[in-house]
């Protein structure tokens, strides 16, 4: 894990990151094209044996696999607060990945 993070100069008082609402990480949830992948319904037909559009994937052959990945914030870079004070230690960040809360 790395001990230091980059950080934006301070200018102003430290505030709630509007990014990440102060948890210090974000979700990634958004699914591309490459990482869809065949419903499991249909087979990646898009219809059912009736003929009918898939409920499932709406006819587009294709579902989405959610999972979740904590990155963190790209703006405070984890610390939960913006701007983030050059005094504030890796240890005082909002996101701590790998400890488990």
């Amino acid at each position: 894990m790395p001990t230091e993070r980059k950080r934006e100069p301070s200018t102003g008082e430290p505030k709630t990151c509007p990014e990440c609402n102060g948890r210090g990480w974000t979700d990634n949830l958004c699914i591309t094209e490459e990482r869809a992948h065949r419903c499991s319904y249909c087979d990646g037909k898009g219809f059912d044996a009736a003929g009918k559009e898939c409920y499932a994937c709406r006819g587009t052959g294709l579902i989405e696999v959610r999972r979740e990945d904590k990155s963190p914030c790209p703006l405070c870079q984890g610390a939960g607060v913006y701007p983030v004070p050059e005094s504030m230690t890796i240890e005082q960040f909002a996101f701590h990945p790998g400890k488990k809360v």
